[in-house]
């Protein structure tokens, strides 16, 4: 039996300290907090046991994961620091779950540790943050409410990530960074082209995708930009998918862009994203503009106040369509800024999932709805997120 049935993995780290703070309010009834520094632990002031690790030392991490059902890590870069953790949990059999939003790192996860995750039982889920539960378990919970309503499932989503108050977490800057500098490699350069980079065989022939990111939705009646997460997203919910079996279809196309008021100042919001997005586009393929980008960044450890972070929001509409028959289903948090008080609920709670909750997906590297589904989609409920259809 494990000594601990969560340990959260870089409790000392800005959204580390929050998911910590979070898990305390929802007293698991074994957990602890672990990291590098004994003594900065203990400053937290979080009662809870102490565990000392280092995720770059990979006998640390064998013996953290040992000692735990499920392992919640906010240690990233996730492609410097988070490969011995993952591969230590895929050995043990012990559940994990992380905010990365690094593709090429998942794809070597996958290839390196899903067979043996499968093996030994362990669920490693990645992305459990606003990189991507909105996006996959939406779709998800989209899904299962067209299925509802017109007796099959949706053969396209398209998700429109609309009103956001709140900022972005220095971990997911410092992760977009660590993308950018992979993308000198050639190889790395052509994955993160590929629509289907983490599906289980993406050489596999696939559906032809909508490649519409700028223009006017009628059924919404906002226009729509590109969204700068969507190369994460969408991979995430296509591999879902594909875990799942392709429930939706074979035929089945998802796309993801943001969305802007239907309106001229709604106009002028879309063409000023769009520039800016290519503008910073540009500069990250060049080395010299990037250090100057990440200079300036947020760094890992800094965020918003609590204030900041609590009244921060945010909100997906998603559309769902086959043939003449259309849903719109909302996914929201109206209490919690997307990149830290949203985000530290959302990876709580999939800790929580994974170890409490009677689960029956099988194991391997996996997604957050293939996972835990359901029972993920309870737990945010309660939490205050909003997964409805809207009704008009």
């Amino acid at each position: 039996m494990s000594d601990f049935d969560i340990i959260v993995f870089g409790a000392t780290g800005f959204t580390g300290r929050l998911v910590a703070e979070y898990l305390a309010k929802r007293k698991p009834a074994r957990w602890a907090i672990a990291g590098r520094n004994r003594d900065k632990l203990a400053a937290l002031g979080i009662d809870a046991p102490i565990v000392v690790g280092d995720a770059s030392d990979p006998a640390q991490c064998a013996a953290l994961a040992r000692q735990a059902r499920v392992v919640c890590t906010t240690v990233g870069p996730y492609s410097q620091y988070g490969s011995a953790l993952v591969a230590a949990c895929a050995e043990a059999g012990t559940h994990y779950c992380d905010l990365t939003g690094e593709v090429h790192w998942m794809r070597q996860m996958i290839d390196a540790h899903h067979e043996r995750a499968k093996a030994t039982g362990a669920r490693i889920v990645h992305a459990c943050g606003f990189d991507s539960i909105p996006s996959d378990l939406g779709t998800w919970a989209t899904q299962q409410e067209f299925t509802k309503q017109f007796g099959r499932p949706a053969r396209k989503v398209t998700a429109f990530f609309g009103e956001t108050s709140g900022s972005l977490s220095g971990g997911t800057a410092a992760s977009g960074f660590a993308i950018a500098d992979a993308m000198s490699d050639p190889a790395v350069r052509r994955m993160m082209r590929d629509p289907w980079a983490l599906d289980p065989d993406p050489s596999a022939p696939h559906p032809a995708l909508d490649e519409r990111m700028v223009g006017w939705d009628p059924t919404l009646k906002m226009f729509f930009v590109p969204f700068f997460m969507a190369d994460v997203n969408t991979r995430v919910v296509r591999r879902g998918h594909a875990l799942a079996g392709a429930p939706w279809g074979d035929d089945f196309v998802y796309r993801e862009v943001m969305s802007t008021p239907g309106n001229p100042r709604g106009a002028v919001m879309a063409a000023t994203i769009t520039a800016g997005l290519a503008g910073l586009a540009a500069a990250m393929k060049r080395p010299w503009l990037r250090e100057r980008l990440r200079k300036r960044a947020p760094k890992p450890g800094e965020g918003p106040s609590q204030d900041t972070r609590e009244r921060g929001h945010w909100k997906v509409r998603f559309v769902a369509e086959d043939g003449e028959d259309k849903l719109i289903y909302v996914v929201s948090d109206p209490a919690g800024d997307p990149g830290y008080a949203s985000t530290a609920k959302m990876l709580g709670e999939s800790a929580l999932c994974l170890a409490y909750d009677r689960l029956d997906s099988a194991a391997g590297v996996l997604t957050a709805s293939v996972a835990m589904d359901g029972a993920l989609l309870a737990r945010l409920r309660e939490a205050g997120l909003v997964f409805e259809p809207l009704v008009r």
